[in-house]
Parts: structure tokens; sequence; C-alpha cells
């Protein structure tokens, strides 16, 4: 960042929507959207139509050729360039970027659990072993859920207002106080309580716009991909934790808990240094009356052969279609008349994450098998190769998701999810059936990221309203929230050894909730593949059951 740039000209960058006219005038954008360097006088529909015509015949190869500059700054994660040479591909990482965090943090709050100099230093002696107390580990994990539960709710109205950048930069910088306080916490658990707290902020805010943002800016033939591609960079994120962990486990001393904690600075820094060219999306800013705004950061998105004009201009007619933009974004419209049943399916989709067991397996693994006789370092290993397995899964739900579709594969792997859970239930059952479980475990960990997953982001972002998406996604969150703070208040009871102690066993519970909610996921579930956002609002409003979309086929 160029020293001329000051900390207040940052500010004022963010917050320059505020500054604005966020009133909607339709005359102005109008106007604004007869191209007058064109010598056709297409209008703002017909502009529409044959932008979407063009992308529903447009292939996953052509979208990647037409549209590479979208796709970085959804998709590269793993390529940190230079930033002076090569900063719109620094720029390609970013918003999954947020996810790496959100899956690193997630994780490192459940895992440390599993350090035996943290549980001796906070924890108390039981056996030939310390142990954290129940109610500790309960208070602990609702400190991130809380934040998180906070970050979410404060994200659907923030960055409505006053766009994703803001709500980002105040994110990040929440992390690097909230690392501060974890650092200086060894011996300390309310002090601890309290980084987790402030951490768990960003977190609600990360999982919220991220897909958001994917979502509005993702050609049609790659939407699903590039929204699941934000359960990827969590999966990312998760694997970095895992090999830190390992690593960390040599470490004598309280460092080997302390350095899980201290990386997440280097996650803020990065992503403090590029907010200020953070570009905001285009549904957003027309939305608030700043189509130039908008047409600019279009041309930062795409290269020359892509219609800008055409994709404003069906970006305001979806706009136009719901009417009262600015009136209708709050949480009450989300569950009036057709809004309330794409409400549902969106967040049953976080709903059925959580009861397929993920805060069991990823979260509290290591732990687990400790306690079921694996030594430290196998443990270690074993969760290790987990995460590989994971992210080798969520690669293969983006040809699942294109390929089978969102129905299916929310469907069928809520099905093979629930064999996955029995098969681990009835693999505690047997003596010595240790590693047994854990080859059940890399199963559901394979089918859970490349199946639900991986589809909850895409169905989240394309059956919501594209008015109340952010909204919507702030429900899902919650909705999240809520069932993992049920599951951090149940879980600790079922695991400790001092408490429940059932082992594999848990996962008879969890099967037979996942699958009861394999029902509803046949019943609720529609068809999104290939549809426009435009066209998935005229099947909501024509009243079609969600399940009867695929078949539905919609008059020009």
């Amino acid at each position: 960042m160029s020293n001329r740039l000051s900390l207040k000209s940052i500010w004022k960058g963010l917050a320059s929507s505020k500054k604005k006219n966020r009133s909607s005038n339709k005359e102005n954008l109008d106007y604004e959207i007869k191209i007058p360097y064109r010598n056709d006088a297409f209008t703002k529909e017909q502009l529409a139509r044959n932008f979407n015509e063009a992308q529903s015949k447009e292939t996953w190869k052509e979208a990647l050729r037409c549209n590479p500059k979208a796709l970085m700054w959804c998709r590269s994660i793993s390529f940190h360039q230079s930033r002076v040479v090569y900063i719109d591909k620094a720029q390609g990482c970013y918003v999954l970027f947020t996810c790496v965090m959100w899956g690193y943090d997630g994780l490192a709050s459940n895992i440390v659990l599993s350090i035996p100099q943290f549980r001796k230093d906070y924890g108390k002696p039981f056996e030939d072993q310390y142990i954290i107390a129940p109610i500790w580990q309960l208070i602990l994990a609702g400190g991130t859920l809380i934040g998180l539960l906070l970050g979410g709710i404060s994200t659907g109205v923030v960055a409505n207002r006053y766009g994703r950048r803001l709500c980002l930069f105040c994110s990040y910088m929440l992390t690097v106080v909230g690392v501060f306080l974890q650092w200086f916490s060894p011996g300390n658990l309310p002090l601890l309580f309290g980084g987790k707290f402030l951490t768990g902020i960003p977190l609600g805010v990360f999982i919220t716009i991220a897909p958001t943002y994917c979502s509005e800016i993702a050609p049609l033939a790659l939407r699903g991909a590039v929204t699941s591609a934000v359960n990827w960079s969590i999966v990312l994120g998760q694997c970095l934790a895992y090999f830190v962990l390992r690593q960390t486990q040599y470490i004598p001393g309280q460092s080997s808990y302390l350095t899980l904690f201290a990386v997440q600075w280097p996650f803020a820094a990065f992503a403090l240094g590029f907010i200020y060219w953070f570009p905001e999306s285009p549904y957003h800013l027309i939305a608030r009356g700043q189509l130039s705004l908008a047409r600019k950061n279009c041309y930062r998105f795409h290269n020359s052969k892509f219609d800008v004009e055409g994709y404003l201009a069906a970006i305001q007619i979806d706009l136009d279609n719901q009417s009262q933009i600015q009136t209708e974004a709050n949480y009450k419209e989300c569950f009036r008349g057709t809004n309330r049943i794409r409400t549902l399916i969106a967040i049953s989709t976080f709903f059925i994450q959580s009861v397929s067991g993920v805060s069991w397996i990823i979260g509290y693994m290591a732990y687990f098998l400790q306690l079921g006789g694996l030594s430290v370092s196998e443990s270690f290993n074993a969760t290790a190769g987990l995460s590989v397995l994971s992210l080798v899964g969520n690669m293969t739900g983006w040809y699942f998701i294109e390929a089978f579709g969102r129905r299916r594969t929310a469907l069928y792997g809520s099905l093979f999810l629930t064999v996955s859970l029995f098969m681990i239930g009835i693999s505690s059952l047997i003596p010595r059936g240790i590693w047994a479980q854990v080859f059940f475990m890399g199963t559901w960990s394979f089918i859970f990221q490349s199946t639900i997953g991986s589809v909850a982001w895409p169905i989240i972002s394309e059956v919501s309203k594209s008015s109340l998406r952010g909204h919507t996604q702030a429900l899902a969150t919650i909705t999240q929230g809520v069932v993992g703070a049920i599951g951090g208040v149940l879980l600790p009871f079922a695991i400790n050894p001092d408490a429940g102690n059932l082992g594999g066993k848990i996962g008879f519970i969890y099967g037979t909730i996942l699958g009861g909610s394999c029902i509803g996921v046949w019943y609720w579930y529609p068809e999104t593949k290939g549809r426009s956002f435009e066209e998935i609002e005229r099947l909501f409003e024509m009243d079609v059951k969600p399940r009867n979309f695929e078949k539905t086929v919609l008059e020009s």
C-alpha cells in the first residue's frame, strides 16, 4: 500500500458509499444503461433478455475464457503474488481468503483441546491426564458461537447499508484484537473466552459475505462451482489448522498452543493490506443507486468479450421486479409470502450440515481419538489425513454440483452420510474397533465435503431473493450457530470420560436425525442448476413446488 494512503483516507474510501446518493433513482439508471457508445438502441429489458439468453447457452469452458478476472476475484486462493506486479491476482484470492481464515479459526478453537499442554494450563487433573471441565468447554465454545451469531446478524444489516468492504475491514481489526487476548490468556479462562468472542464476530461476517459476493459476480455456468468453493476454502483453512497442530505438538510449553493462535495474525495482516482495492459487488452498488461505480467494477471483473451493459441491465431488472428494494431489505420480509419457503430452504442447508455430525467429527476428532486409545501423535496424523481427504472431496463436489445438480447432490449425499454415521456407531461396539471408526470417519468426511458440505452454498445463494440475499445468508449463519451451540452444549458432556463417555455411539444419534432430514430434502429442495436469478424468482412467484423446478419449462 502506498505511503500516501493514510488510515483516514482508507476509512473514507471504505465508507464512501455513505456519502453518495443511495436512493434508487430509476430514471437515472435507465438513462445510464442506454449505451452511448453503441449504435443499437436496445432498451434495458432487451439488453437483460439478450444477456440472460447468452448466459444460459454459455458452457463452462466459455465462461472460464470470458470471465478470468471475476473468477480470480472469487477463487484463486493459493497464489500469493507480488503486491506490486500482480495486484489483480492477489485480489483474486481475497474473497475466499476470508473463508480460509474462517476454516482455520473455527477449527483451531476446538482442536486446541487435543494439545496436552493446553489442557494442563487451563484444566484439572483426571486420573493420569488433564481435562477441561465440560462447563468451561461449553463456555469457550459459546464465546465463539455468540460472536458468530452477532457477526451474522449485524452483517445482514450493515453490509446492505454500507457495503461489504467496511464490514470486512472492521472484522480484520477485531481478529487482531481477539487473537491478542488469546495470546495473553494462558491459565486465564475468562480472558480466553473474551478472545474467542471477539474472533467469533468476524467468522459470522466472513461466512455471510463470501458466498453472497461470489454468487453475484460469478457467471451462470460456473455459479455452483464458484459458490461451493467457499466450502473448499474453509476446508483449506482446516487443513492448515491440522498441520500447524501436527507440528506444534513437538514444541515444549505454552508455545505448543499459542502458535496455533498466533498464525491468525498473518491472515489478518494480509487481508488488511489489500482491503483498499477490494471492489464492491455490482448488485450492492446498483441497489444503492451507484451505477457508474458498478460499471467500473464490472470492467475490473470481466474482459472485453463480456456484455457488461447487458449484465448491469439484468441486475436492474432483477431488482426492479422485486420493487421497493430499500424498504424490503429487512429480516421480516424474509418470512413473508413466497420468501418464507425460500428462506426455510436456505437455512435448512446449514441445519442439515450441523446435524450430520460435522461439529463432532471435524471439531473433536483428535480429542475423541485420544480418548479412544490412540496416542497424541497418532490422533494428529489421523486428523491431518482426514483434512486432506476432505479437501479432495470438496473438489469432487464441484463436479457433482454441475453434473448431477443441486437437488440430487444434497439428497444422495444426506442418505450416504446417514449410512456412514450408523457404521461409525456400529464400529464403536466392536472391541478394539477404533481404526474402523477412523475409516468410516474418513468416508464420512469425503462424502460430506463432496455433497452437502459443498452444495449448501449455491443453494442458499440461488434460492434467496436478490435484495434479501445478504439477510438470508445471515439467517442461515444464525441457524448454523444455534444448532452448533446446542451441539456445543451436549458434545462435551457426551464425549468426556468423566461424563457421558459415549464414544462412537454418538454416530447413532446424528444418523437418526440426519435420516429424518432426508425426507425434507426430497420434498422441499429445488433444482436451480442452469437457472438465472430472474427465472428462479418467476418459479417461486408461480408457486411451483420446489421439487418440480427441474421439469418446469418457462416461456421467454
